[in-house]
């Protein structure tokens, strides 16, 4: 009887294995990702599309000047250049980043200076300037401002008396584990902090990575958070004014390059050790209308890295042509269909996709070695 069981249960393993193998070779062929359309947009120079608005369907790019806006119509049309002033009363100086659109209207944060609204005539709507010092420690992903309840909610800064007595070291590990947003009635100017740092992370294992570089998405109720160099992402649901943690969601990509941790004694040689780790990433997450679509690399090996000198233009396009992305989707579930999907080579993602589930992705010029006459960008569906 014993053995009967064996049997019977090595069967059943086996039937089971096969048919994982079968639904994953049959999904294998399911989806891809391809250029469905493109645009060309009549200007010299570099052209980045920074973001969509879907209620006035127009684009934000930003031109070859530091304040050099422009709005775009859907097929790539320049309607109006906003260029910032950047002396007088008005005057705009530092790094608006990030930058969006929402209903209509142009919104960003500006270096120390706070929060700013403009319509798409270059006039200055709205301004609200936090009620502290701050600072960010690298540029910003994802929309400026969030709306959460009755507050407005942004990526959470460091406040600048912590750099007083404090060393970087110190800010890091205190970084680390720390809220996400950071929530403010702009009437009272009451804050509190919200979206808690995420289990699992390898940002919390104790070593030194330098920032998360945090990037959060707005769905609606549903929020999704992602970090650089982690192969997973975080799904939260907002509760009663509240961003609270719901599940971890993973890639399920076992072949990627790790990113090389140090410990937080070793970080003024963090930059050097780490020199020849490009580690596998989340480039983009994209929510689409029934789906969430993920690009991503796998990173490139130390092996290769090593022979390439980055200092050098013909080294950093070198090194741009080994990185390949892919796709991975999932359902409104957030269960895998399917990863590992090519990419096409050459593009550079934006962070839009638009109500026909259409992604954006800008044609890169040096991947190419080519000097087009217009800025060329493609937009690529998720097809099955």
């Amino acid at each position: 009887m014993n053995r009967l069981l064996i049997a019977l249960f090595a069967l059943n393993v086996l039937f089971s294995c096969s048919e994982k193998d079968q639904n994953i070779s049959e999904n294998a062929a399911d989806f891809s990702l391809e250029i469905v359309d493109s645009m060309r947009i009549d200007y010299l120079g570099n052209l980045r599309i920074m973001d969509y608005d879907s209620v006035s369907q127009n684009y934000l790019a930003r031109g070859n000047q530091d304040m050099e806006f422009m709005i775009l119509d859907r097929d790539g049309l320049v309607k109006s250049t906003l260029d910032f002033p950047t002396d007088g009363p008005y005057a705009l100086n530092g790094w608006l980043n990030p930058i969006g659109l929402r209903d209509g209207k142009i919104e960003f944060q500006l270096s120390n200076q706070g929060f700013f609204r403009y319509d798409f005539n270059g006039n200055r709507i709205w301004q609200y300037k936090l009620p502290f010092d701050y600072f960010y420690i690298n540029g910003l992903s994802g929309d400026p401002i969030y709306s959460l309840g009755d507050g407005m909610a942004f990526i959470r800064p460091e406040h600048a008396e912590v750099v007083s007595d404090q060393s970087l070291t110190s800010i890091f590990e205190g970084i680390y584990g720390q809220p996400i947003l950071q929530v403010i009635d702009t009437v009272s100017n009451a804050t509190r902090e919200t979206m808690p740092f995420p289990p699992n992370s390898m940002y919390s294992d104790g070593n030194f990575y330098f920032w998360m570089f945090p990037t959060v998405i707005q769905s609606g109720k549903e929020w999704l958070l992602y970090f650089r160099n982690e192969m997973k992402f975080w799904v939260y649901k907002e509760e009663a004014g509240e961003v609270k943690f719901q599940r971890e969601v993973s890639l399920e990509v076992s072949d990627g390059v790790k990113a090389i941790g140090v410990t937080f004694q070793q970080e003024q040689e963090y930059a050097e050790i780490t020199k020849n780790n490009f580690p596998a990433t989340i480039r983009e997450i994209y929510k689409s209308t029934d789906k969430t679509i993920v690009i991503y690399t796998k990173g490139i090996s130390e092996e290769l890295t090593r022979e390439i000198d980055r200092d050098e233009p013909d080294g950093r396009l070198e090194l741009e042509k080994l990185k390949n992305y892919y796709v991975a989707v999932f359902d409104g579930e957030f269960k895998l269909l399917q990863k590992d999907i090519p990419v096409p080579k050459g593009l550079i993602f934006t962070t839009i996709i638009t109500e026909d589930d259409e992604i954006l992705a800008l044609k890169h010029p040096d991947f190419f070695e080519t000097e087009d006459d217009f800025v060329i960008y493609y937009k690529l569906k998720l097809l099955n």
